[in-house]
């Protein structure tokens, strides 16, 4: 990874501190465990997701909202809280 990836890792991972403790590891369950294998376009989308006031963000990631644009994102950090959930019991 080079300077410019580095750098960009901290400011998403800054950027993934959010108003509620929900959101925070929502969106770092998603930078840590799938950010770095995304396509440009899914990558886009994260930055676009993070541009969302918590309100809206947090009914995408609870499920009570559906946007097709951020499906696969919302899926992957579906996947990566179970996971992570699983880990911990």
């Amino acid at each position: 990874m080079n300077a410019a990836d580095t750098a960009t890792l901290s400011k998403l991972r800054w950027r993934c501190r959010r108003g509620m403790r929900e959101l925070d590891g929502a969106m770092l369950a998603y930078l840590d465990n799938h950010y770095e294998e995304a396509s440009d376009a899914e990558r886009a989308d994260f930055v676009a997701l993070q541009d969302m006031q918590d309100p809206e963000l947090f009914r995408l990631v609870s499920g009570k909202a559906k946007e097709a644009r951020y499906q696969i994102i919302i899926d992957k950090i579906t996947a990566a809280l179970a996971d992570t959930a699983n880990e911990q019991r």
